[in-house]
């Protein structure tokens, strides 16, 4: 039996599987993060216009300076993070 596994975006948590039954079912595994260049725009515009509910999306707001930090931050816990956003201006 051949198929496709696709994993969109990224999960909180380690995920482990049985490997397996991938190899017995020869399925292909793909990852996605779901976005096109348009989706990205449309976010920008939707931001711009406070539509969108920044805070429940976003679990840290950081400088460009404060970057390596959050990176940091992030990789030792990334069940803690699901965005952190990069203040440029």
């Amino acid at each position: 039996m051949l198929g496709r596994v696709v994993y969109i975006g990224y999960a909180k948590e380690l995920i482990e599987y049985e490997t397996r039954l991938f190899v017995q079912k020869e399925l292909d595994i793909l990852g996605s993060r779901n976005a096109l260049p348009e989706d990205f725009r449309e976010v920008i515009r939707m931001l711009d216009e406070h539509r969108f509910p920044v805070e429940d999306a976003v679990s840290s707001i950081v400088s460009i300076d404060e970057v390596p930090r959050a990176q940091a931050d992030w990789s030792a816990n990334p069940a803690c993070f699901s965005k952190i956003m990069v203040r440029v201006a």
